[in-house]
């Protein structure tokens, strides 16, 4: 018979804040950086109080779970995304991450949400889906009727042995009238307008890479008459320290290193604020990433999603009332 909590997942408040940066430290034995992930998608963006999520034992916090909204597409409904399940490893085995699963689907779904997503709501994320060393996430997700829909890689980079000098790249580049330099505010709104027409959340993860602290962007810029000409941007740091990206490049400068030179000055920004290594985040092209810095394919995260019957169905049986 499974086990039940004896109080049901409550909405979670600011002072919750250092109990949950505990429980998800504790939890995520994979991350370092467990504690800031709930500083991250706590401030993320289309969350709201009714999609933050406590349990409780005995007056503690031993669980919490986030969630956001996003759109499905052009013209899509709104997608819940469940962010973060983190059980404090004493409290696990005792029914907290089916109740907390359970209350923020509902929460969701009363939000508005048409389908349910185990996968990164960009442009602040965590991670691209679940880490299938995560078990018990993977368990709980295929328990709870979702179904995995497709994978992402991160790749690894060792910032020690990675070949980051750039000098000669950009005297070649400079010599082509192209300058690759660090993006400042004073580039705003010409960079931010530039950079929407690459659609998605890009222009996003920019801003927010550029407004944090041990974040940067670089970008390679064309200067003519008529102002700044942007042809490039890499960033690093937009939501977690140790990761790449996004990173672009104008169609017609592809393969003359520009993308290599962007690539590189962002990870010499990382090994200089002491990091040993990097992950570049739900990558593509790994072949350009293994041979400009090495890299290699490292965690595999794996994306869910649930139909909105099945939805709904597990919402009203795992729960009783919305707290």
């Amino acid at each position: 018979m499974k086990s039940r909590p004896k109080s049901e997942p409550r909405g979670a408040r600011p002072g919750d804040l250092p109990a949950m940066r505990s429980v998800a430290a504790a939890a995520l034995h994979l991350d370092q950086d467990g504690a800031e992930l709930v500083d991250l998608l706590w401030d993320g963006p289309d969350t709201a109080p009714p999609l933050r999520v406590v349990a409780e034992s005995d007056g503690e916090v031993v669980g919490v779970a986030l969630g956001s909204l996003s759109t499905a597409g052009t013209g899509g409904g709104l997608r819940g995304h469940v962010n973060l399940i983190a059980v404090a490893p004493a409290a696990q085995g005792r029914g907290h991450g089916r109740a907390l699963l359970a209350a923020l689907e509902r929460r969701l779904l009363d939000s508005g949400a048409e389908t349910l997503v185990v996968r990164g709501s960009t442009p602040a994320y965590a991670w691209p889906g679940i880490d299938p060393r995560y078990t018990a996430a993977v368990c709980l997700a295929e328990a709870a009727g979702y179904e995995r829909t497709r994978e992402a890689v991160n790749m690894t980079v060792d910032l020690a042995t990675a070949p980051l000098d750039t000098a000669e790249q950009e005297r070649l580049l400079t010599a082509q009238g192209l300058t690759i330099r660090p993006l400042t505010g004073r580039d705003q709104p010409g960079f931010g307008e530039w950079m929407r027409g690459w659609g998605g959340s890009w222009q996003a993860e920019a801003a927010l890479a550029l407004a944090r602290p041990t974040g940067s962007v670089h970008v390679a810029v064309r200067e003519t008459d008529g102002g700044t000409e942007y042809l490039g941007f890499a960033c690093q740091g937009s939501n977690r320290r140790s990761w790449f990206g996004p990173m672009g490049t104008e169609e017609s400068l592809r393969g003359r290193g520009v993308g290599a030179v962007l690539l590189r000055r962002c990870l010499a920004d990382q090994r200089a604020a002491g990091l040993t290594s990097a992950e570049i985040g739900w990558t593509g092209p790994l072949r350009f990433y293994s041979r400009t810095v090495g890299a290699a394919v490292g965690r595999v995260f794996w994306l869910y999603a649930k139909e909105p019957g099945e939805a709904s169905r597990h919402a009203r049986t795992e729960g009783r009332t919305q707290s």
